[in-house]
């Protein structure tokens, strides 16, 4: 492909937010209450968002706005950053990741993934996936 294809340019761009944001969240492990890594992480899931939706990429801007309102409460101070909330971000990511590289495939667990954070930033638990 080449790269100026412009959903080539997308998914460039992604994969790279996307190792930024689980170095983030790798860091947000061992210092769950740094607030520079909440805020890091969630600027990558707006770009990510905001960017999936502008060059077509719905299912990426749909599935990353309910991740991205999970990271928002965090950021709120609404919820915690705890081993479940990274654990599950962490499928998260790798599940945008596939949406990214292909965009056509089957769902793929996704809406269990958003279920799972769901249940965390509102204080529940979160059966093992």
């Amino acid at each position: 492909m080449n790269i100026s294809d412009p959903s080539e340019t997308f998914r460039q761009e992604a994969r790279e937010l996307l190792d930024q944001l689980e170095a983030g969240l790798l860091d947000l492990e061992q210092d769950p209450s740094n607030s520079d890594l909440i805020n890091s992480t969630f600027r990558a899931l707006h770009t990510i968002k905001g960017s999936g939706a502008m060059f077509g990429f719905t299912a990426v801007a749909e599935f990353v706005h309910d991740f991205e309102t999970a990271f928002d409460r965090v950021r709120k101070g609404e919820s915690e950053a705890n081993a479940a909330l990274i654990g599950v971000a962490l499928d998260a990511k790798d599940h945008i990741h596939q949406l990214i590289e292909n965009p056509d495939a089957p769902d793929g667990g996704g809406a269990g993934i958003l279920k799972a954070l769901r249940a965390i930033v509102d204080g529940g638990s979160v059966d093992a996936h």
